[in-house]
């Protein structure tokens, strides 16, 4: 009876973590926060399923090993083994961390700058969607700007504050965004052309967490109870608005950017629907894109219709100012 409930309770979190994609967020939020650790919780459950087969519990072994065989279908947005090939249209969906510039000089900020010019130029984008994008500096971002456009060769443009840009080599033939309610986020879609085919290019950034935004505040356990919440809670919100929005295009969509979770999340299940995982169909390597102060997390993304098909994608590690790896994604039509 003890083994029993020890295996129950081991492979509790794991069957936790598949829930995690099915409940929105405000409805239960701690399923979220656990969703973040898969790879990990996952891991540990292997030695319950172990222990089981070793001791021949074979209907003890159920609990553990449906789990697992469950979350197999997961392991695939954190670990590619792919081919990679240019196609017809490159995006990249770059976080731009602001160049470094809230916690550096001016100096340095322009060297961050001078930094992903040479990046740039060797990945040559067709489309470009940046976020946190701009500096404190107008001079800086006008340097940023003028690169794109005239030296990189990507003069349509689209700002959308408070500081997320898209950039693309064809005209951008309409656009549409917003800034979400009560939040600094956004989205902007643009509609380019590809191959004489319209396409709608959608540039994100979802609301993150906001740890250690308020320097005054002390790190209670109450101000981060709140910013689980209120984080999980306008992300989710948010999420389902751009899901709206992705599904009432004219045209065949690129969605691109941070979305501030994991593929084990509500948040990534509701933009991602009918859409493609730019990861899982021609990733290579860890799936792992965010470089902060919790490493190891895959947040940032790339999907696309299904009349468009990925033949490269790449998390690229860029200068190291950068919080985020950024994302490059190869399309073609099929």
């Amino acid at each position: 009876m003890a083994a029993r409930v020890v295996v129950v309770l081991w492979s509790a979190p794991l069957w936790l973590c598949l829930l995690a994609p099915w409940v929105s967020a405000p409805l239960c939020w701690p399923l979220a926060v656990l969703a973040i650790g898969f790879p990990w919780v996952y891991l540990g459950t292997l030695p319950a399923a172990l222990w089981c087969a070793w001791k021949r519990r074979w209907r003890l072994l159920a609990v553990p090993a449906l789990a697992l065989l469950w979350g197999l279908g997961y392991l695939p947005s954190f670990l590619g083994w792919h081919g990679q090939a240019r196609g017809a249209l490159r995006v990249l969906s770059m976080n731009g961390h602001y160049f470094d510039a809230l916690d550096t000089n001016t100096q340095q900020v322009k060297k961050n700058i001078d930094e992903c010019k040479p990046i740039l130029r060797s990945l040559q984008p067709n489309v470009v969607c940046a976020q946190d994008f701009s500096t404190s500096s107008q001079e800086d971002n006008n340097r940023i700007e003028y690169y794109l456009r005239f030296d990189l060769g990507l003069p349509n443009f689209i700002y959308c504050m408070p500081s997320l840009a898209s950039y693309s080599r064809t005209p951008i033939s309409a656009y549409h965004g917003m800034v979400f309610p009560d939040t600094f986020n956004s989205y902007c879609a643009i509609d380019v052309s590809l191959a004489g085919r319209m396409v709608r290019v959608y540039n994100l950034h979802l609301e993150s967490y906001q740890f250690g935004r308020e320097k005054t505040l002390r790190k209670t356990a109450q101000v981060a109870y709140q910013k689980l919440r209120n984080g999980l809670k306008k992300r989710s919100d948010q999420a389902e608005f751009v899901a709206q929005s992705i599904a009432s295009s004219p045209y065949p969509v690129v969605v691109c950017g941070d979305l501030n979770d994991v593929p084990t999340s509500y948040v990534y299940r509701t933009v991602l629907g009918p859409l493609q995982d730019g990861f899982r169909q021609r990733g290579q390597g860890l799936a792992f894109t965010y470089q902060g102060k919790i490493p190891g997390l895959r947040i940032d993304y790339m999907f696309c219709s299904k009349e468009l098909r990925f033949t490269g994608y790449q998390n690229f590690h860029g200068p190291r100012f950068l919080d985020h790896r950024w994302v490059v994604g190869d399309l073609v039509w099929r």
